[in-house]
């Protein structure tokens, strides 16, 4: 056998280094930086997110409109509350079954049937309301069924980051999908105040079907994505044997529900960072839901106010979710998580108080901005954790917090209804700065989180 024969037999890797090359340094190349819109070269990444910006679109609508229209109806916060009930409890029963099932399918293919269903609630509130035919019980259903869908949707859409991304650039990309929500969140509210005055709910309510619509076409146009997988996590492969399909995925979901609580029981990290996520998400962002009666009795500023005032959280919510995209993988995420929350709950606070329009809008930009920051660390700091094939069921407990939050909605109504809605949001930003500042103390490990 000859010299160059051996050499082809020989792994690349361990092929001798030709004389004169033994002392010469290799550099690698460093890795591309990362700038705020680096994730939107990918093809797939570009189209899920275009898909995101449409839906959050065709959401941020729905939710001026109905809540509006539930205003318009009962005149009763506790009534906006019920809604909002209605919406959180299918998230709460069904959550951790929703994320198994989004570790087990396609995530774009379920993606896509969570829009078409959506799109179909929608239009049959649409012609409820075009006909003077709807009543608050349709309100109640739709908002139970628009839960439902979140069930599968929300941990999805959370889930399918990190196979559409590198692992570097998962800040980059959650803080992109924030950019998306917070643009719709400037833009959307707006519009639908200025339609609801020139169109009516019913009309609001027919563009939210399209919006719902263009985001499963999009969802449809992206390549299906390659299951990151890992060693111990097999793609489900039902043998017929002996049981039904049925049978197989039932009892695989279960298996795989039970493996997902163990890790989440034995992981003190993450249970951590679910409890920060739960409170200022139970006992602060229920003040979205309460905008209507603000706008209407402490404000009067009417409906196209109400979105103006969304309009502005979106705006401070737009500017950090750039921000933090801007900032690449950057250290010391633990002591910007705390600073934050803290912002959120003093914000929340002071928008309580206020009595003025200019006031809060002003203030209103701070709550969105801090809000969405820290909501974007957060789930940063629980993706970066958790190993790709658990990410669906982690993030349907994470989705649970969610569900709470409009459930959290109706005792807070109600509690506006007796003391008021300024004192109600004081007391939910009061309970989140406590809450932060003794995690602060208690937990210092999470203040050097990087």
């Amino acid at each position: 056998m000859n010299s160059g024969e051996n050499n082809d037999s020989v792994p690349e890797g361990r092929r001798p280094v030709p004389l004169g090359e033994a002392q010469l340094e290799v550099a690698a190349s460093p890795p591309p930086k990362i700038t705020t819109f680096t994730s939107l070269r990918d093809p797939n990444y570009l189209r899920y997110w275009l898909a995101l910006l449409t839906g959050f679109a065709g959401m941020q609508m729905n939710i001026i409109a109905r809540g509006w229209l539930v205003w318009e109806m009962t005149e009763s916060a506790f009534s906006i509350g019920i809604v909002s009930f209605a919406f959180g409890v299918p998230m709460l029963l069904f959550s951790l079954i929703g994320g198994a099932i989004a570790d087990r399918v396609p995530k774009r293919n379920l993606l896509i049937i969570t829009q078409t269903c959506q799109a179909s609630v929608t239009l049959v509130i649409a012609i409820l309301v075009a006909a003077d035919a709807i009543q608050f019980w349709h309100l109640v259903a739709a908002g139970a069924a628009t839960g439902l869908f979140f069930v599968f949707d929300g941990p999805a859409r959370q889930a399918i980051i990190p196979e559409l991304v590198p692992r570097r650039q998962l800040l980059n990309a959650i803080s992109l999908n924030s950019t998306a929500m917070n643009v719709t969140r400037v833009v959307a509210p707006t519009i639908a105040g200025a339609l609801l005055i020139i169109i009516g709910s019913a009309g609001v309510f027919f563009i939210v079907v399209g919006f719902y619509i263009a985001a499963a076409i999009a969802l449809s146009m992206m390549t299906p994505t390659k299951r990151v997988e890992e060693p111990g996590f097999a793609p489900l492969r039902p043998s017929f044997s002996g049981q039904s399909r049925s049978a197989t995925l039932a009892r695989a979901i279960r298996a795989d529900l039970a493996e997902g609580l163990s890790y989440m029981r034995h992981s003190s990290l993450i249970l951590t960072l679910l409890a920060m996520a739960f409170v200022p998400l139970v006992f602060g962002l229920p003040y979205m839901m309460l905008l209507p009666v603000f706008a209407d009795e402490v404000l009067g500023v009417g409906e196209f106010g109400y979105g103006t005032l969304i309009a502005a959280a979106g705006v401070g919510a737009l500017a950090a979710s750039l921000s933090i995209a801007s900032l690449g993988d950057f250290r010391r995420k633990g002591r910007l998580l705390f600073a934050l929350a803290l912002a959120f709950g003093i914000t929340l606070v002071g928008f309580g108080l206020s009595q003025s329009y200019a006031l809060s809008m002003t203030i209103m930009v701070a709550v969105g901005a801090a809000g969405t920051g820290y909501m974007t660390l957060n789930t940063t700091l629980i993706q970066a954790t958790v190993p790709p094939r658990m990410m669906g069921r982690v993030m349907s407990i994470y989705m649970i917090t969610f569900a709470l939050m409009p459930m959290g909605v109706l005792p807070v109504g109600a509690l506006a209804d007796v003391i008021g809605v300024g004192t109600a949001v004081v007391a939910g930003g009061t309970i989140v700065v406590i809450f932060v500042l003794a995690m602060a103390m208690l937990l210092p490990s999470l203040r050097r989180l990087e």
